[in-house]
């Protein structure tokens, strides 16, 4: 076959590039041989089949067949992400057109065709392109999104490559947004740190930091933010990222107001020589000068703040969407009534600031305050007090079972909203969630004309490989399918014809075990949901007044015990020849054998405090030891897992800090941030596991009660061996991914 395909000379650049996946498509799925022209060179074509990308407003092939009445209007919303697919004969020629109501849209149009028509998938780590012919029977066929916004946050802690967008480079990032385009989202948003704006802002007052030297605003933990790469490149980079993003036509909303945060610190030179006015804070989070937010009472800090805002909209953005925090995480006072009035004054004065200057642009509020900080009373005074036209509360944590959220806000049927879906903390890497309670409470959001979007907001990228996909589908989406038929379609689409019957089946078992867990379980379960084995000193308790609520966790594991031991003797069953499906494979695995390392801790707790000897412990414990081994084993297997190969990424992709193993090591073992990584598990929690548990055992022979205190020292050992020891000594583990999936069976079946 060949094809001639049409994009517009004289419009936005995004038709091309609509033009060039086309065309790039059309020769990976039948061989076609294609040429690209713009509608002003136009030539007799003999092709077999023209496409035309681009509505009637910009591509003038478009609009002479409209005028000249052989085709009709396309049913869509110019300047919306409609699209309309259509093929028809005209005359006499095979014409397909894929028009978008903007230009990204049109890019949608592409992908969707090829989804619809030629049984290509998209995922965020590789695509399903089979081969074949392309369909160019009768079509016409035009989709409207349910929600107008539609995408991610990235965040800034770091560890590792595959959940950190830190530490990806251009072309990572050029992948990420290509993939956002074949999931028809619009949005996305890098709070990843601030990178070089405080020195365009302010170049004679706040110059370049050295790469190679421990930043002077670095504390301990996440808060050791000294740089891999310069601060020179990092700027470059974000260019190069947000440039790429809005030759596509896609959103990147800017943040503005008192942005002072972990990860956006004030620079110590800006406070030396500026020396701003700071506003006095209650709470002791981010109580370092350099974390405070800055006294906006002071019209010269309010302008400050507002300069690095127009600074990044010069440098980098585009001033469509506005963001704000507000005071995010804050107390001002602990005089209930002063800590009110200030954070309104704050949000009053941010949105009047952003209204006088770009009055078309509408502004998200931030919800994580009025989550953790606010009332509903006094959300419902700021809501109440905000104008709809301006003002959308972005709703990061839809999917919590605290009381204090969007359900008592007075948002529903009244005021702008966004639906989002927090996922998980820092640690949380794995598949995790209260799926059903998400999408009962997501269908309920789609018949809410108020509820403007649908966001994915975690702490990391790509850790729950269905949650990515749901996000996408449901975004676009006016039903709501159930959760088993949305893994139905997730392991049809991802999966070859021979695997996906049988991965289905492990998914559906599956699904009561990843929703034992989640960032905000609600009731007597912790508020965090946290995989205890990660940071044991401050989780695990063995605290005698606790009897029963050790049980009660203990039973909710128990109750899923066989089906945890058939899902992972299903996985060392599969024969993995498919990199994506291997993935799959590991975070299912790695999961189901974190829950039960929980449920061994839980279970030596609840036998502990109800005055079990070390004889009824021990074997327990043992369990406890040979299920994390397992770990250690599983997460060895795979690189998405070393902190070693992270590090090499970095050092692959730019010249790095020579020093940053130490900091890496600092962002990754600290006890808000320790996650999945093999090099932790081996050299951390599995040496912090077993001196814990020699304790427990000696305190139950001795008599004595347990506390954390005896285990501090052990500890602290421990981390100094990890600290001392190079990632690069640190070697991966021998056997296999059948063997360890079946050691991790055979101690399952003993709890």
């Amino acid at each position: 076959m060949t094809i001639q395909v049409i994009y517009p000379a004289h419009a936005h650049g995004a038709y091309k590039i609509a033009a060039e996946a086309f065309s790039g498509l059309s020769e990976k799925v039948s061989g076609a041989f294609v040429t690209m022209i713009s509608d002003a060179e136009l030539s007799a074509s003999a092709a077999d089949l023209t496409v035309l990308i681009g509505n009637d407003a910009a591509n003038h092939c478009v609009s002479e067949l409209y005028l000249s009445c052989k085709t009709d209007s396309f049913g869509i919303r110019y300047g919306t992400d409609d699209y309309c697919i259509r093929c028809e004969d005209i005359d006499g020629k095979r014409t397909l057109m894929l028009v978008g109501g903007r230009p990204r849209a049109t890019i949608y149009a592409v992908y969707r065709y090829f989804e619809l028509f030629c049984g290509c998938r998209w995922f965020w780590d590789g695509d399903r392109i089979p081969c074949g012919e392309l369909f160019v029977g009768y079509i016409n066929i035009t989709e409207s999104p349910r929600f107008d916004y539609r995408g991610l946050r990235y965040f800034a802690h770091r560890s590792l490559h595959r959940f950190q967008a830190e530490q990806w480079d251009i072309s990572d990032w050029e992948t990420e947004i290509d993939w956002m385009l074949k999931k028809r989202l619009n949005l996305f948003m890098l709070r990843i740190g601030t990178d070089d704006v405080f020195q365009k802002a302010f170049p004679d007052i706040v110059d370049y930091p050295s790469r190679d030297e421990k930043l002077p605003e670095a504390g301990p933990g996440y808060d050791d933010r000294t740089l891999f790469w310069s601060l020179e490149h990092r700027g470059e980079l974000r260019k190069k990222i947000l440039r790429y993003a809005f030759e596509r036509d896609l959103w990147h909303p800017e943040d503005c107001g008192t942005m002072t945060h972990w990860y956006s610190r004030t620079p110590r030179a800006f406070l030396e020589k500026v020396k701003p006015s700071l506003l006095p804070q209650s709470s002791r989070h981010y109580a370092d000068p350099t974390g405070l937010a800055w006294d906006i009472r002071d019209d010269k800090n309010f302008d400050n703040y507002f300069d690095l805002t127009r600074t990044h909209v010069r440098e980098y953005g585009k001033p469509e969407i506005f963001h704000t925090i507000g005071l995010g995480e804050r107390r001002y006072s602990e005089d209930r009534e002063l800590n009110r009035r200030m954070k309104l004054y704050v949000y009053r004065k941010i949105a009047l600031r952003v209204q006088e200057e770009y009055p078309n642009s509408p502004l998200f509020i931030a919800s994580w305050d009025l989550w953790q900080k606010f009332t509903p009373d006094e959300v419902r005074e700021l809501v109440a007090e905000l104008n709809p036209a301006q003002a959308v509360i972005l709703d990061y944590t839809s999917d919590t079972k605290n009381e204090n959220c969007y359900k008592v806000w007075g948002v529903e049927k009244k005021f702008p909203w966004v639906f989002g879906i927090f996922s998980g903390f820092e640690p949380n890497s794995e598949i995790r969630g209260l799926y059903d309670f998400t999408n009962a409470r997501l269908a309920e959001a789609k018949k809410d004309p108020m509820c403007r979007g649908l966001i994915l907001w975690p702490e990391l990228s790509h850790g729950d490989p269905f949650i990515i996909e749901y996000l996408a589908n449901n975004a676009w989406d006016n039903e709501t399918p159930p959760i088993p038929d949305q893994i139905k379609k997730y392991c049809r689409d991802r999966y070859s014809p021979a695997l996906a019957p049988k991965m289905e089946e492990i998914w559906l078992k599956f699904i009561p075990i990843i929703q034992l867990d989640a960032w905000s379980m609600g009731g007597e379960y912790r508020p965090y949901g946290d995989d205890i084995f990660f940071d044991l000193k401050e989780k695990a308790e063995f605290d005698k007044n606790n009897a029963e609520h050790y049980e009660r966790k203990f039973a909710r594991y128990e109750k899923h015990k066989d089906a945890a031991r058939e899902i992972l003797l299903s996985l060392s069953e599969i024969e993995i020849d498919d990199e994506m499906a291997r993935r799959d494979i590991f975070d299912i695995a790695r999961t189901v054998v974190s829950r039960y390392i929980n449920a061994s801790i839980y279970r030596a707790e609840q036998i502990y405090t109800q005055g079990g000897t070390a004889e009824e412990i021990e074997p327990v414990m043992n369990i406890g030891e040979g299920l994390l081994e397992a770990m250690v084993g599983i997460l060895s297997l795979h690189s998405d897992y070393s902190l070693c190969d992270s590090l090499s990424r970095l050092q692959k992709a730019a010249k790095t800090n020579p020093n940053f193993e130490q900091t890496l090591k600092n962002n990754a073992e600290c006890s808000y941030c320790r996650s999945y990584i093999y090099e932790n598990a081996k050299y951390l929690y599995l040496p912090e596991m077993k001196a814990m548990f020699e304790t427990v055992i000696n305190c139950a022979l001795s008599g004595d009660e347990y506390r954390v205190q005896m285990i501090e020292d052990r500890f602290a050992e421990i981390r100094k061996i990890y600290f001392d020891t190079p990632l690069s000594a640190m070697k991966a583990e021998c056997g296999t991914l059948r063997e360890k999936l079946c050691d991790a069976a055979a101690q399952i079946k003993g709890i």
